[in-house]
């Protein structure tokens, strides 16, 4: 019986150093709020990304990936790698994927006007 009591207590004692390791394992928190809306939908590492309050917390120690999606346009990946600060502590770059997705257009809109007062006479039709 007492060997139960002990196997259990070490049990114990593995998952508690487990849970204080993970617990203490670098953090940053990824500023989302510019470029989630209700129609983005954002994966974050393979899962889906619920509520995310403008921002999503990750370890900065290792590598991510985000895909931000919306209707009807292919996913944007984004890859958020680990570098160092200037104390040495992990950090993810770009530290707001954000501009990386409005850099290529995620938030795109264009509109033309044409003054037809202005507009160039049309071209002589070419001969073959």
């Amino acid at each position: 019986m007492r060997s139960q009591g002990s196997a259990g207590g070490k049990r114990i004692a593995v998952v508690a150093a487990v849970s204080v390791l993970f617990a203490c394992a670098p953090k940053q928190r990824i500023p989302l709020d510019a470029c989630v809306t209700e129609e983005v939908v954002v994966f974050v590492d393979g899962r889906l990304l619920e509520d995310s309050e403008g921002f999503v917390e990750l370890r900065s120690d290792e590598p991510h990936k985000l895909y931000f999606k919306r209707p009807g346009e292919p996913p944007h990946l984004v890859v958020l790698e680990t570098d160092e600060d200037a104390e040495g502590r992990p950090r993810l770059l770009p530290a707001d994927p954000c501009r990386e997705l409005l850099a290529v257009g995620l938030d795109r809109e264009l509109t033309i006007e044409i003054d037809e007062d202005s507009a160039a006479p049309p071209r002589p039709a070419q001969g073959p």
